[in-house]
């Protein structure tokens, strides 16, 4: 009976623990390339668990390219309530224009209650010579 019983809490404590799921929404994904703007596409980046990585592409126009990855951690500080409660998102950011490809690297902690959205703006500069090519990526996320 003992241990039907443990069976049984594990299993629901398993089932819990499966549908834990976090999900970053990408949305107004926007670059400007000198005079020109391009525009990108939403996308949603759904990790298996509350914790975890995962990648999509949201931008493929012009010659241009963006690709973010994120991975979603909590913090585990027992001195503070506030910080024991945080949720951390590291995004890698990796555009390729033409040949030229260079990666970026935005970190973002979310507090307690606090609203978990926020606006991502990244320039990247391309080199070839003296000539400078700048490329500013601005996009949402919201964390779920």
């Amino acid at each position: 009976m003992t241990q039907r019983c443990i069976i049984l809490l594990l299993a629901m404590s398993m089932g819990l623990w499966a549908r834990a799921q976090s999900k970053i929404t990408i949305s107004q994904v926007q670059a400007v390339d000198g005079q020109t703007t391009l525009q990108g596409t939403d996308a949603t980046i759904q990790l298996g668990r509350a914790e975890g990585r995962g990648s999509a592409t949201v931008l493929s126009s012009g010659g241009v390219e963006a690709k973010v990855q994120a991975k979603v951690s909590s913090h585990h500080v027992r001195r503070s309530s506030v910080k024991d409660s945080a949720v951390n998102v590291i995004l890698e950011i990796s555009m390729r224009a033409g040949k030229d490809k260079d990666t970026q690297r935005v970190e973002k902690i979310f507090y307690l209650e606090q609203s978990r959205t926020s606006v991502v703006s990244k320039t990247f500069n391309f080199k070839k010579g003296i000539t400078m090519r700048p490329i500013a990526l601005t996009f949402n996320i919201a964390l779920e």
